[in-house]
């Protein structure tokens, strides 16, 4: 088989007031058959000159792109002529909308080889409302080494594409579970399995997910008598056996409640027009203006009678259920309003699990926990097994009685968006909303209140990176900036401040590194928030003497206060058109003798670390070095 694939695209361009689809070209590419879907249709798209004739703008940035496949209908005819061609769009596509209800939504990063099997079965709609790039930031170029993806429009596609699967018991089996958990497919859920849907950490989204994880690491709770009485009662009906799930359910339904003050075990029918989900137990929030059906859903319950009953894990089931209410079309007023945090329970004999849910820029879901098991075993702890049982079962209840608190009064104090009407039947368009992002979204800076309007993620092509664009609106202040907010659990401020404050021998500023506007260990995100310029007037060149100087200067700075650099390669050095650059990137930046590489620092030969550099090691001056070298010999 060839590695090249040959196939051709409808291109077609939404008018933003209108929601009118207009005939715009078909184009032929090629490539290879691991390239993405964006990088062989973009550049041939943008490449003809009939396209760029019939669109207001030559700038692939200024859109957002929907790419619909059509396995059983075809859209290009290479034999017909130009003007057939344009016919026979116009008729069944432009002026047929409903086509897309019969299309699989791809992700731009879908593979190629995805449509091969029908590869003139395509149809990509640019929409020129750019709306991820503030109006200050739109006539300059993006960074080349992290570029803006558009997740509002995609977050309706994967919640069209998740409308049509089957029930959440069906789709949480291992054979489904195989065959949709992959980056090709849209609505594939970010749970780390397989390790390419890793997704960025739950806790940026909801303080809930912290608080929870804050709880389940502190061993200095003190419980009252009657909970201690509560939680052994509780203990008692989860170890023993029984027939099937329905009497697990109802013999642990008082027990549990009576310990989180929450009803966990209601089973709960939820008709939604996309099909009825019936999960073993929800917490509903309450939000004002809201129809009672479709009232959020802060936790979901999936329980089976013992590990290995029931065809799936408890915990799969619950994402498919909480994918199922959160894409459907009743909850798309709390998709336009926040990320839809929801906490999820796995329950299998005396065994349980929690994870985080939030619809993000995809659904996204993290494990709180291992399965934890209420049976009493062996510890080190100056407690008996079973008086050490009842402590950790005792906290993890607690854990879950104080996430479900904090969710509830975000829920309630949720503002929705008015109803709205949909102009176009094409589900894949978004209702009018904003960037749903993180919730760190103000902070101070010398006595001044800064707010973050946060715009989108710097690249799709890293999901497990927490590196996001906004802009800054400064109290009493009209100006606003581009910055990037970097989520990490590591930072060097005392490196980063250095290099970002040089100045020169005769006292003018002259940078090294993007201004720091704030570096701070958040407690609500359990992660270090760090936000800094958008270097966006950066360009791809190689680099000179002159540019090799500077990073030897920088370098130099850093080890002059004993501070090691450790992860310098290409990509986290800034090139500045017109001269200069900058470093980024001081997650391993710390003092020598002290910091060391990460454990999932990469070591599969592709980078050329120096010798002894290896993870979970001391980073050394060095190994700098030697990277200094490696950037010189790679130029």
């Amino acid at each position: 088989m060839s590695d090249l694939l040959l196939a051709s695209c409808a291109v077609l361009l939404e008018d933003s007031s209108t929601r009118h689809l207009k005939f715009v070209a078909t184009v032929s590419a090629d490539g290879l058959r691991t390239s993405r879907l964006e990088e062989v249709f973009l550049p041939a798209i943008f490449r003809a000159g009939l396209v760029r004739k019939s669109l207001p703008s030559a700038d692939q940035h200024d859109y957002a792109y929907d790419y619909l496949w059509l396995p059983n209908r075809q859209v290009v005819d290479s034999e017909a002529s130009l003007r057939q061609r344009r016919t026979f769009i116009e008729n069944n596509f432009c002026n047929d909308p409903s086509f897309v209800e019969d299309a699989i939504p791809l992700s731009g990063a879908a593979l190629f080889k995805t449509v091969e099997k029908k590869p003139d079965n395509l149809v990509i709609i640019l929409s020129n409302i750019a709306p991820l790039l503030s109006a200050s930031s739109q006539s300059r170029p993006l960074s080349p080494v992290a570029e803006v993806h558009d997740p509002i429009k995609s977050r309706e596609m994967i919640a069209k594409t998740a409308r049509s699967r089957k029930s959440p018991s069906t789709e949480a089996h291992l054979s489904q579970l195989r065959a949709t958990q992959t980056r090709n497919v849209a609505d594939a859920i970010y749970n780390g399995r397989p390790l390419e849907l890793l997704g960025v950490p739950v806790t940026i989204y909801s303080s809930a997910f912290t608080k929870f994880l804050r709880v389940m690491a502190d061993d200095t709770l003190e419980f009252t008598p009657t909970e201690l009485k509560r939680i052994r009662e509780f203990i008692r009906v989860s170890v023993a056996y029984y027939p099937n799930e329905a009497e697990r359910v109802k013999y642990m339904t008082e027990p549990i409640s009576s310990i989180t003050n929450y009803r966990l075990l209601d089973v709960t029918e939820i008709p939604l027009s996309s099909g009825l989900i019936k999960p073993d137990g929800t917490v509903r929030a309450k939000v004002e203006d809201f129809t009672p059906i479709v009232q959020p859903l802060q936790c979901i319950v999936e329980a089976k009678s013992e590990i290995g009953e029931g065809g799936c894990d408890p915990i799969a089931q619950a994402e498919r259920c909480y994918r199922a209410f959160y894409s459907s079309e009743e909850a798309e007023r709390l998709r336009a309003a926040c990320c839809c945090p929801c906490l999820l329970i796995g329950m299998a004999g005396p065994r349980i699990m929690v994870s985080g849910a939030v619809f993000a820029d995809t659904l996204l879901v993290q494990e709180l926990s291992d399965y934890h098991s209420f049976v009493p075993r062996p510890t080190l702890a100056k407690r008996s097994p079973y008086g050490q049982q009842i402590y950790e079962t005792g906290r993890f209840l607690r854990a879950i009685e104080t996430a479900l608190d904090d969710l509830g009064a975000f829920y309630e104090s949720l503002k929705l968006p008015p109803p709205w009407h949909h102009s176009r039947p094409a589900a894949s368009l978004a209702p009018p909303n904003v960037y749903i992002g993180p919730q760190f979204t103000q902070f101070e800076e010398d006595g001044q209140m800064v707010i973050l309007t946060y715009t989108g993620r710097l690249s799709d092509e890293y999901p497990f990176q927490a590196v996001f664009t906004a802009i800054t609106h400064i109290e009493g202040s009209d100006t606003a900036h581009d910055v990037v907010v970097k989520f990490t659990y590591d930072y060097c401020e005392e490196g980063h401040r250095l290099l970002a404050e040089h100045m020169t021998p005769e006292g003018a500023p002259r940078p090294l590194a993007p201004r720091l506007w704030h570096c701070s260990n958040n407690q609500d995100v359990g992660m270090y928030v760090v936000v800094m310029d958008w270097i966006m007037a950066t360009e791809e060149r190689k680099m000179t003497e002159e540019d090799h100087a500077t990073v030897r200067k920088a370098i130099a700075l850093l080890h002059e206060r004993n501070l090691v650099f450790g992860d310098l390669r290409e990509p986290n050095v800034l090139l500045i058109k017109g001269g200069g650059l900058m470093l980024i990137d001081f997650d391993w930046c710390g003092q020598e003798g002290t910091a060391r590489y990460p454990r999932d620092m990469n070591e599969d030969g592709s980078i050329p670390w120096a010798k002894d550099a290896e993870a979970g090691q001391l980073i050394k001056k060095q190994h700098d070095l030697h990277m200094l070298t490696m950037l010189a010999s790679e130029d």
